[in-house]
């Protein structure tokens, strides 16, 4: 399949322009006629095969640009606008330019005959496999605006998480960059500058600037190791790309650590969770959101064991169940998800204990904060004093140097 624009003219004689995917110009044109149109002008389109993934300038959809189209169409859908004039308004009036382009390439989709969930799913690099699961059991159930006011729900969520932790560490990340430029300016400047008047006046160098002296001097070991720390980061993330096993292995040891480990596993159920309670409450069958939820999780160690849910469940076992029987996962989400097969209340009783794990999670983060940016405080304090007194003390020698 291609993608191709058009000229054509309508029934009133006014004329249209636009994109439509075809194998070929001639059913370009086609398609074109069957839009009720008069086909005037049909030419392949550049780039075509990256306009599926929406690619304008240097990047494609962000995950905000994700949760602001299904924010903006849910909108529109639950306050009976029709699907194809909602998406007309929303590539007239949408306030980013990623998501007027979407809105047109999914109603050029819909116009062609897709349905929504199909047009969508064009658009593979931004829409996951649980997100098309959410539209399809819309579509099923005649409910496609609440189920995108679900999913839109879920990827709010995130963004909210995402960003409060990106907030949380922009001060620590300002004191490290500070501390490393006063730490540059006393070694690289002050410390050089200060040294050679000892050697010319025949005194010793004193203790602490001769160590800044020798520290200066090793320049190219230092960045060497840094840059083959750096080297070692890049092999390890590109051979855990490459080697799931490595990848899970990985994030398994981390979830064995003491602090890092409990907010990894309460991070993970919390998105199991949300995304499984949002599906269930969508109409989406249990044994379709399980893997659909699972792959929303990020650490490959708890995705694997989630993923292996189906066979169980499909079998006659209870999910609850199932789920005490997964290593490193809280515990808390077995028993409640209990608590809501019981009750009939198993969708709300997942959107619950995700908003439980999230709130912990937000608390954790604080609580972190809280703590490394007084400790970083006095920390990069004692390091810059020390590296100034340092060169202070140097100075009042200097000054005895010259009254001798």
């Amino acid at each position: 399949m291609a993608f191709f624009h058009y000229r054509a003219f309508t029934a009133q004689g006014d004329l249209s322009q636009g994109e439509i995917e075809a194998r070929s110009r001639e059913e370009a044109e086609e398609a074109v006629w069957g839009r009720g149109l008069t086909p005037f002008e049909t030419w392949p389109a550049r780039n075509a095969s990256k306009s599926a993934f929406l690619i304008f300038g240097r990047s494609q959809l962000t995950s905000n640009d994700v949760a602001g189209f299904t924010r903006e169409l849910a909108m529109l859908l639950e306050a009976d606008v029709p699907l194809d004039r909602a998406l007309v308004i929303l590539q007239e009036q949408s306030p980013n330019a990623r998501r007027r382009k979407l809105a047109e390439n999914v109603l050029q989709r819909l116009l062609d005959g897709s349905s929504l969930s199909d047009a969508l799913e064009a658009a593979s690099g931004a829409f996951g496999d649980g997100y098309i699961s959410v539209v399809r059991a819309g579509e099923a159930m005649g409910g496609v605006g609440s189920a995108l006011a679900q999913m839109a729900e879920v990827l709010e969520r995130r963004q909210e998480l995402r960003a409060r932790m990106q907030t949380a560490l922009i001060y620590p990340l300002v004191l490290i960059c500070l501390a490393i430029v006063s730490t540059s300016v006393v070694v690289g400047v002050l410390a050089p500058a200060v040294a050679p008047i000892f050697a010319e006046g025949g005194r010793p160098m004193p203790a602490g600037l001769q160590l800044v002296i020798d520290v200066e001097a090793q320049w190219p070991f230092l960045l060497g190791a840094l840059m083959f720390l750096l080297v070692c980061a890049f092999w390890l993330r590109v051979e855990t790309k490459r080697r799931p096993k490595l990848k899970a292995s990985l994030d398994r040891f981390l979830l064995d650590l003491p602090l890092v480990g409990k907010w990894k596993a309460q991070r993970g159920a919390a998105q199991f969770a949300r995304t499984l309670g949002a599906l269930l409450k969508a109409g989406v069958p249990l044994l379709s959101g399980l893997e659909s939820a699972a792959q929303a999780v990020d650490g490959a160690y708890l995705r694997q064991q989630l993923l292996g849910l189906g066979d169980p469940v499909a079998n006659g076992a209870r999910l609850s169940q199932s789920l005490a029987k997964i290593p490193r996962l809280p515990p808390l989400v077995a028993q409640l998800a209990a608590v809501g097969e019981e009750a009939g209340q198993l969708a709300p009783m997942l959107l619950r204990v995700a908003a439980l794990f999230e709130r912990a999670t937000e608390r954790a983060v604080e609580r972190t904060m809280s703590l490394m940016t007084p400790l970083l405080t006095v920390l990069i304090a004692i390091l810059v004093g020390g590296l100034v007194l340092t060169v202070m003390n140097a100075v009042l020698g200097i000054n005895e140097l010259a009254a001798q």
